[in-house]
């Protein structure tokens, strides 16, 4: 009949497809759990992934094969490492890149999938290991275990058993010998009439079905406490769980295991406009050097009244610390340079003050008097920002029409375009322009930028002040503006 014929052969293709699918599924996960258990054998660790921070190219359940960080090695930035959560005091293990060496010697971590940069930074005794090797999905019943996710596991366990009982099924044509464990788990009686079965039939000229076939069940148990095993293993000591998820840069999908490099979108658009000075001002408590960003090696010293470690402008995408000037000299150039001609200022500051300040100008010398002193920029007692103040007549300044001392952040940029003769300044604060105008004459000389405090008698500056920037240009209003947008 052929209908019969055509039947017959569906379920010979069907039972083909079920089996060869089975074996290639088989393989599959008996390799996976053997590269991602075998590394612990030679004192790697194996860390399956619980959250998605670094999806796409690290995903929930994948397992990452790390070897152990070394006492003194150098950390390389864009990798992916296992470290301890510094965020938190409780034994926690993350997995994501490190993006970034801070000038105080740690570093900046960030998942792939988040936002934003780790807020907290990884010193070297957080490191635990370097991912070498990705397995991926084999860790997904130990994430289902862990997280108490019974239906799936079990699903997962059903399914898995009926894959291994079906690969150990003999295909038309195939030795029984093939499937060794079958082979060798039978009775000799059995294997010599399965042996025999092709030339002898019974009574009645049907073959005999392989004992095998009529109780697959058997089969099941054989490989249930296998696969049991390998999720207990997987979800014991041995191999670790690491959170990809942490407190929360960028989007990279195509950073899989290769070095990268990584600027924070505030560094990188300051870097962009090419500053002379670039001084982030987030060294750890104790430092006295404030290290130069430009590239220019234009350093800087940290003065008596400077406080480190304060909580950064731009936290929330660009991690740092800020420097508190509590009323004194905070920070000046460790070396004279010369006096910019067109030139741009621009920094972030923090005050409730009702006293003004000093907040950042150029000065013959760091002591307490100056002969020269020029382009400073101040606060007045009611929270305006001027510019153009000094000493020079006939004196202009300009001159903002509100106060800016809120309690809140703010950005300040001063561009000059031609100090040296009643130069055309524009204040902007926050990415816009709050007011321009002609300035006071500036002076050609070799001095240093102080920040906090002067040599004449304005007030120190009783503020927070972070990310102090000079530039060699007159900065346009679209760069103001994409700076600010970048915080």
């Amino acid at each position: 009949m052929p209908s019969q014929r055509t039947a017959a052969a569906a379920a010979g293709w069907a039972r083909l497809t079920a089996v060869l699918v089975s074996r290639a599924y088989r393989t599959g996960l008996l390799t996976l759990s053997v590269i991602a258990l075998a590394p612990l054998l030679f004192g790697w660790g194996s860390f399956v992934i619980k959250s998605g921070s670094m999806g796409p190219s690290i995903d929930v359940g994948d397992v990452v094969v790390a070897r152990p960080f070394a006492i003194g090695e150098k950390v390389a930035v864009g990798r992916v490492y296992v470290f301890d959560d510094p965020s938190t005091s409780r034994e926690h293990l993350l997995t994501h890149r490190i993006v970034e060496l801070r000038d105080d010697g740690s570093y900046t971590s960030a998942g792939d999938a988040n936002e934003v940069t780790d807020a907290t930074p990884v010193t070297t005794d957080d490191f635990e290991a370097r991912g070498i090797l990705l397995v991926p999905f084999v860790g997904l019943p130990v994430t289902w275990l862990q997280n108490g996710q019974w239906v799936r596991l079990g699903l997962w366990l059903l399914l898995t058993v009926a894959a291994f009982w079906a690969a150990t099924r003999n295909l038309d044509g195939e030795p029984p010998k093939w499937n060794l464990l079958r082979f060798t788990s039978r009775p000799m009686r059995q294997r010599r009439s399965e042996h025999t079965s092709d030339d002898a039939d019974d009574d009645n000229g049907a073959q005999e079905v392989p004992a095998a076939r009529r109780v697959p069940h058997r089969v099941a148990r054989r490989h249930a406490p296998a696969l049991l095993g390998i999720v207990i293993a997987l979800s014991g000591t041995g191999l670790g769980t690491a959170n990809a998820g942490f407190t929360a840069q960028t989007r990279s999908p195509g950073m899989r295991w290769t070095v990268a490099s990584f600027v924070q979108p505030y560094v990188a658009a300051v870097l962009a406009d090419n500053p002379a000075t670039f001084w982030l001002l987030d060294e750890a408590v104790g430092t006295g050097t404030a290290q130069d960003r430009s590239g220019n090696q234009t350093l800087g010293t940290y003065r008596a009244g400077a406080t480190l470690g304060q909580t950064g402008a731009l936290t929330s995408r660009n991690p740092g610390t800020s420097m508190r000037a509590a009323g004194g000299l905070a920070v000046t150039s460790a070396r004279p340079v010369a006096a910019p001609t067109a030139h741009s200022i621009e920094l972030w500051f923090r005050t409730t003050s009702t006293t003004g300040g000093y907040l950042v100008g150029f000065e013959s010398t760091t002591a307490t008097t100056s002969p020269l002193a020029d382009r400073i920029a101040r606060m007045t007692p009611s929270g305006q920002l001027t510019y153009g103040n000094w000493s020079t007549n006939p004196v202009r300044t300009i001159t903002t029409p509100r106060a800016y001392n809120d309690g809140n952040w703010h950005q300040l940029v001063v561009a000059v375009a031609n100090p040296s003769s009643f130069g055309d300044t524009v204040l902007y604060v926050d990415g816009v322009a709050a007011v321009s105008g002609q300035t006071s004459k500036a002076e050609a000389y070799n001095g240093y930028w102080r920040v906090g405090a002067g040599a004449g008698t304005s007030p120190a500056f009783n503020g927070t002040i972070d990310n102090l920037s000079i530039y060699l240009t007159t900065m346009p209003a679209a760069r103001v503006a994409a700076h600010y947008a970048a915080r």
